[in-house]
């Protein structure tokens, strides 16, 4: 156990630690912040997060008619608000404007009224052109959410229209928009990326290192002997993994500032433009998308000990290593976490290219162990 630790220790050297720590600020910058200092970004997608974490606790996951008809309440008092604005601006009034009902169908041809619109729309710091253009959404997601769905199964798969129409027959309908699940996406991916290539400038000098010191020699003739290469492995398995949990946590952690806890009970059918292959909560699925990115960095970090073990010099592991950081942030960040069960895509092709990795990577670490007991001390 001794030497274990004292490989962990060479693992977790300060000048590797300081650099993963200026690469992750990097990618925090150019990646990640943008998904949590700006969000929910803009408008109206800030209006949907506003009035959706005033409405789930009222409402839950599913509405009905008696839900529906109170929603229409909140928004007829807010139009009574919007009507008092207009009546009282003495410009809506001098273009014919003075009521949310006159706003809101304005002839497009008036330039007067076109320019009053917009002025209200973009110009000022009045909320209710767009509250109330966001709650005039949900009334009609709410009257058109059977069509939507059959709207999108003309254009998919068998596999695909057996999911849909079990939803239909479900009545499991989207009440939501996708505001907070499609920040979580971006999220996850962009920390994923952020991870992988952490582990790969903490794990790909484990061999090299002592290769081009020429130490290995030395090191499989000791009373530890070929053992060694075994307990190396072990120490990077170790120091890969510890490094991805302290990553994870921290950017989940920092996610929690995004205050969409109200939105974890609800499944991910309550939300809207976006279908899955599996009924699970929001909840569940960032848990699933956690394990996952977890996964795909321990299988990266075999596969970065096994390219270590193989290369001749630094270069050519420079060079292998950006071709597999590509492959993961195309492949395993792109797709396997970002659209881990999205139903856009066959319900195994995503479980399919993970599986292969994994696969593809197993066998690459089973070769490269018989290579290594087997090879001849120089």
């Amino acid at each position: 156990m001794k030497l274990f630790f004292y490989e962990v220790r060479k693992i977790f050297s300060w000048k590797l630690l300081l650099l993963i720590l200026l690469v992750n600020v990097l990618l925090f910058k150019l990646l990640i912040e943008f998904d949590l200092d700006y969000f929910p970004n803009g408008r109206p997608t800030g209006d949907h997060f506003d009035i959706e974490q005033q409405i789930i606790p009222m409402f839950g996951a599913e509405w009905d008619e008696e839900e529906l008809s109170e929603l229409q309440g909140m928004y007829d008092a807010e139009v009574a608000d919007a009507d008092a604005y207009l009546a009282n601006d003495p410009e809506a009034v001098a273009v014919g404007m003075d009521s949310y009902e006159k706003f809101k169908n304005y002839d497009y041809e008036n330039e007067e009224q076109k320019a009053y619109h917009d002025k209200i729309f973009f110009d000022s710091d009045e909320d209710f052109p767009w509250r109330l253009q966001t709650y005039e959404w949900y009334f009609t997601e709410y009257q058109s959410r059977e069509e939507s769905i059959i709207t999108y199964m003309n254009d998919v798969s068998e596999g695909q229209k057996k999911r849909l129409q079990q939803l239909l027959d479900e009545k499991r309908f989207a009440f939501y928009s996708d505001v907070v699940t499609n920040n979580f996406k971006t999220y996850k991916t962009s920390i994923a990326i952020a991870i992988f290539v952490s582990i790969a400038i903490l794990i790909s000098p484990i061999f090299i290192r002592d290769k081009i010191a020429n130490v290995q020699p030395l090191q499989y003739s000791s009373a530890k002997g070929r053992k060694l290469y075994r307990t190396k492995w072990f120490a990077g398995l170790f120091s890969g993994t510890l490094l991805t949990a302290i990553l994870l946590l921290f950017y989940m952690a920092l996610y929690g500032t995004n205050d969409t806890h109200l939105h974890f009970d609800l499944p991910l059918t309550s939300f809207g433009w976006n279908y899955h292959w599996y009924d699970i909560t929001f909840w569940q699925y960032i848990i699933l998308s956690v394990i996952v990115i977890f996964i795909l960095s321990v299988v990266l970090t075999v596969l970065t000990m096994a390219i270590s073990s193989i290369v001749p010099n630094r270069i050519v592991l420079i060079g292998v290593q950006i071709g597999v950081q590509f492959l993961m942030i195309a492949v395993g960040a792109t797709y396997v976490v970002q659209h881990v069960i999205d139903l856009n895509y066959a319900q195994l092709f995503v479980p399919s290219l993970f599986g292969g990795f994994t696969l593809f990577t197993v066998l690459i670490m089973w070769a490269v162990w018989k290579r290594e007991l087997k090879r001849d001390i120089v």
